[in-house]
């Protein structure tokens, strides 16, 4: 190994992958250029995990949150506007297959089949699974010190990032989701690592859902304690913490950050992600609790799974702006993450989400038979009853229930 190289990590792609380029292409028509795995990506998602990572620590000692205090934390380890990052990261093509477009015959995910009705044929360009390989090299900055501390949670969070997100766009709905094998460990690092190390390797070799359940909760509390080193922190308090925090953040808390392992059936890798797909959608919703799909939809609070969601020409669907009719952009609260393939019929997938307040303030239900209304004043179906709730008094309580309703409906339709 190279000196000051930590550990290397070998990613094949599992799920087709369509990389982030400029407007969110893989290939440029005009360029004639494809784009491959890109490091600059990698340490986006890298440093949003450690960012949610330390926030949520930071959460679960004090109810409170302290963002500048994170800035610097985050800065200090991956680099800032005043310092180069503590590692330096790598990546090396093994594999680069070709782009390919969707089949005219077969049935797409609910995004490709939206971004099909577009004129830009680029976007639809993918890697299918298996076409990309990469060894990714992570080294240690040799003009910064890096402590014991600094290198777990840089390291945990990187192995966190990769396997909850993965590396692409649309991958909150399975997309880009990657193998993750370590290879070469330096001598140095490898006992400081070995927990992590071991926890990865137990993952690969899973199959079982609680199994994985068991793993994945076991790797968030290591981390967990590693944060807590690292930021310094002790717990003020044991009780509990009523608040929704205030944006997306790891926590021990299950009410703010769950996951959950589901095995889903599926024919083909597109195929599970059409099911992926369609779990976020009213139809399938309304199918599960024995509705018509004529029947009102607003009692489904699919807003939380993502906006845009909605039709501006129609006058139909949510929108954040009643006046101007502006769907609003903000990603899904619930992702769903293929882990592993099981069987030629059977995948691994790992739904988590994030509870929080970060939402556009007003947000409006907007159909035929009822025109608009705000989504806080329209009950929330649930499997046993609607829920009806207080506003302004409530609204936390409500925000609450959209949540895990929809994290629970998601679960039930894949």
């Amino acid at each position: 190994m190279k000196r000051f190289e930590i550990l290397t990590v070998r990613l094949r792609n599992i799920t087709p992958t369509i990389i982030g380029g400029y407007a969110a292409s893989s290939f440029s028509s005009s360029l004639n250029v494809s784009e491959g795995f890109r490091v600059s990506e990698l340490k986006g998602v890298w440093r949003r995990w450690f960012r949610i990572l330390a926030l949520g620590t930071l959460w679960d000692a004090s109810g409170h949150v302290k963002r500048e205090e994170i800035k610097e934390k985050v800065g200090a380890v991956l680099g800032s506007t005043k310092a180069s990052s503590k590692f330096i990261l790598q990546a090396y093509a093994k594999k680069k297959g070709n782009l390919r477009l969707p089949e005219d015959n077969v049935t797409l995910p609910p995004r490709l089949h939206i971004l099909k009705l577009g004129k830009d044929i680029d976007k639809l360009r993918y890697y299918d699974a298996a076409e990309l390989e990469y060894v990714v090299s992570l080294l240690e900055q040799p003009q910064r010190i890096l402590k014991e501390d600094e290198l777990r949670v840089g390291v945990g969070s990187l192995f966190m990032a990769l396997i909850f997100q993965g590396v692409g766009t649309i991958t909150n709905r399975g997309f880009g989701a990657w193998d993750i094998q370590v290879g070469e460990v330096g001598r140095e690092y490898e006992e400081k690592l070995s927990d992590y190390i071991h926890i990865i390797g137990k993952l690969n070799k899973v199959e079982t859902e609680g199994e994985a359940e068991v793993i994945v909760k076991r790797y968030i509390h290591l981390l967990h304690g590693d944060f807590l080193k690292f930021m310094r922190v002790q717990e003020e308090s044991k009780k509990e913490i009523e608040s929704i925090p205030p944006s997306p953040l790891v926590s021990l808390n299950p009410r703010f950050f769950r996951f959950k392992i589901k095995n889903v059936n599926a024919n083909s890798v597109m195929d599970l992600l059409v099911k992926i797909g369609k779990a976020t959608m009213k139809t399938s919703w309304k199918a599960h609790f024995g509705l018509s799909q004529k029947d009102p939809d607003g009692q489904l609070h699919t807003w939380v799974l993502g906006l845009p969601r909605g039709q501006k020409e129609k006058r139909h669907g949510y929108f954040v702006d009643i006046g101007k009719f502006e769907l609003g952009r903000r990603p899904s609260a619930i992702s769903v993450r293929p882990l592993k393939k099981l069987s030629e019929t059977k995948w691994m997938c790992l739904v988590y989400g994030f509870l929080s307040q970060d939402w556009p303030k007003s947000i409006y239900h907007v159909s035929p038979r009822f025109g608009k209304r705000r989504v806080e004043e329209i009950p929330v179906r649930t499997q046993e009853k609607l829920l009806r709730f207080n506003i302004p008094s409530e609204y936390e309580r409500f925000q609450e229930a959209v949540f895990n309703t929809a994290f629970d409906m998601v679960v039930k339709c894949l």
